[in-house]
């Protein structure tokens, strides 16, 4: 289809045997901003109702919608995929929102997100993992998956012993197209595995802890900026940028309002630290060394960022008041 708008013009030119001629406008491009959905993911990890609310907007705004769609359905299976069971998602934009803070308010299991991040891996030759998951037979059953998903979801389904089981491998099914990347895909595999094979935990309600957001943030490895800055800090003082950008996603991106159990989402995060040459403990060290040149790096695109995103919130109807 053709993305073009049909305008209808009234002259009055008596060139013309009727007054009515028809214009096509080529429809605008959406306009995208990284540091907006950067924003978003981690405003839901720690419960920060009102930046969410605020950056969807924004996003709305910018036209941003179908991304806005597609990552509803990514942050609800990776951040608490228990309440996949929950998403019912229409054109109307505030299905997204009702979504979005359904995630923000709970705590966070976090399971489908390292199984299917291990598992895509697995799909793809990396074997690294072995010796550290709890069970190679969901990697191997995961990763055959994303080549037969409708196999997939109707072996998952024969499985499931409850109606919340059923609910999430479902919600699974039809909003597996959803997904772009391929490790997002996976993650939304692994929850229907995950409620297969086991009962979907309730997740309790948590409140944020956050007073003034930390907008530099979201100018993690996910932004330009963000990366520019984790590569002069890791020149400066002579650290591998790899290091220092998992370092920084694991101390800081990835920190949550509450986090459940999540053994899943323990062994990827060992399992991508090794790789970097990081453990954990290492991981905090050298994060709570460079963190505070990182922020500074960041501090004036961040504050422009809080000045866009409040000031839309204001618009809004007072949401940081």
């Amino acid at each position: 289809m053709l993305n073009f708008t049909k305008l209808a013009v009234t002259v009055t030119s008596p060139s013309f045997s009727s007054n009515i001629i028809y214009m096509y406008l080529k429809k605008p491009k959406a306009s995208t901003d990284p540091r907006l959905r950067s924003l978003l993911q981690k405003a839901v990890r720690r419960g920060a109702d009102c930046i969410v609310e605020a950056a969807i907007h924004k996003l709305i705004a910018l036209g941003d919608r179908a991304w806005l769609r597609s990552r509803t359905v990514v942050i609800t299976f990776e951040e608490s995929w228990p309440l996949a069971q929950s998403l019912a998602l229409t054109k109307d934009q505030h299905t997204k929102q009702a979504a979005l803070l359904r995630v923000s308010h709970s705590a966070k299991q976090k399971d489908a997100a390292g199984l299917g991040a291990l598992a895509f891996a697995f799909h793809e030759g990396d074997q690294s993992m072995l010796n550290l998951v709890p069970s190679k037979l969901a990697l191997q059953v995961v990763s055959e998956g994303l080549d037969r998903p409708n196999a997939y979801f109707d072996s998952a389904l024969s499985k499931c012993s409850s109606v919340e089981s059923r609910r999430v491998v479902i919600a699974a099914r039809n909003y597996l197209a959803a997904a772009t990347w391929g490790w997002d895909k996976a993650t939304i595999l692994a929850a229907a595995f995950l409620a297969a094979s086991g009962s979907v935990p309730t997740l309790p309600h948590s409140e944020s802890t956050v007073s003034d957001f930390p907008y530099w943030v979201a100018l993690d490895k996910h932004t330009p900026e963000g990366k520019e800055a984790f590569r002069r800090v890791a020149t400066k003082y002579g650290i591998a940028y790899r290091q220092l950008i998992w370092a920084g996603f694991y101390c800081e991106s990835a920190i949550v309002n509450a986090l459940e159990p999540s053994a899943w989402f323990e062994v990827e995060r060992s399992w991508r630290l090794r790789k970097a040459g990081l453990n954990m403990q290492t991981a905090m060290e050298l994060w709570g060394h460079l963190r505070p040149m990182i922020s500074a790096e960041l501090s004036a695109t961040a504050e422009s960022l809080r000045s866009q995103v409040e000031h839309q919130g204001v618009r809004q109807g007072n949401l940081f008041t």
